[in-house]
């Protein structure tokens, strides 16, 4: 079951590409340096069948249609920073990972600059 906790219109296009869509890719398979052009984001909760077990994923729909998605804390906390700084100004997102002190791996976005004009 899909809750969608943002604000944002979508039509259904964009509700499915973004929620349930098997072409979803995740960012944990999108190697480093990859720009992603945001057209929409979406936060939404899903609770998973087998275990009832509700998870908050971030998704992000490019103009291509594309779409991203992650559980990341780290990056979900970053594409936020982003979008609070930036507003209504369309944005390029640089996706980075790197490992924590105790090893474990995580993955971030930055703000691509070279994008704003």
């Amino acid at each position: 079951m899909i809750n969608i906790i943002s604000n944002q219109e979508y039509n259904e296009i964009e509700k499915y590409l973004m929620t349930i869509s098997p072409a979803i890719e995740s960012m944990k398979t999108v190697p480093d340096g990859s720009k992603i052009q945001v057209k929409k984001y979406m936060i939404f909760q899903d609770m998973k069948e087998n275990t009832d077990e509700t998870v908050e994923i971030l998704s992000i729909l490019t103009p291509d249609n594309k779409v991203y998605s992650a559980q990341s804390g780290t990056l979900k906390r970053s594409f936020n920073d982003i979008l609070n700084i930036m507003g209504d100004k369309p944005f390029t997102i640089i996706k980075t990972s790197g490992k924590t002190k105790a090893g474990r791996d995580f993955i971030n976005c930055i703000l691509d600059v070279d994008s704003i004009a």
